[in-house]
């Protein structure tokens, strides 16, 4: 864990005290659209909550950016040592939408149909119940 990630965490702790004293002071209100909860506020509280999670979401992702920098200086230097090449891809299903991302064709390829593989079992399923 960097210092990134450590400051990450308290921003985010901080975040989530000042919205549940929001909550308890009548500021925030909580609910749920569908299946997604959100919380709505008008005060104080709920203004610095928002800050601090949306502070934390930075830092975390910012504290990223800083290790694949690092990290980069070190493969290089581990690539002049050894030539390895990797290959990978992934599938994410938003709804019955496949986004597809392969480092080459052939993975590309072989997503493509588990995703179409797996669109027909959630139809399928649904269509039964």
């Amino acid at each position: 864990m960097n210092k990134y990630h450590f400051f990450s965490l308290i921003c985010f702790i901080i975040g989530i005290i000042f919205f549940i004293l929001g909550f308890l002071q009548g500021d925030i209100q909580t609910g749920v659209i569908l299946v997604f909860p959100f919380l709505a506020g008008s005060g104080i509280y709920a203004f610095a909550g928002f800050i601090f999670i949306f502070i934390a979401i930075l830092l975390f992702m910012f504290s990223f950016k800083i290790n694949v920098e690092s990290n980069k200086l070190k493969m290089d230097q581990e690539d002049s040592q050894q030539k390895n090449k990797t290959s990978g891809g992934g599938i994410v299903l938003i709804g019955p939408i496949p986004i597809i991302f392969g480092s080459n064709w052939k993975i590309a390829v072989f997503l493509m149909v588990l995703a179409i593989i797996f669109i027909l079992i959630a139809f399928f399923t649904f269509k039964l119940m």
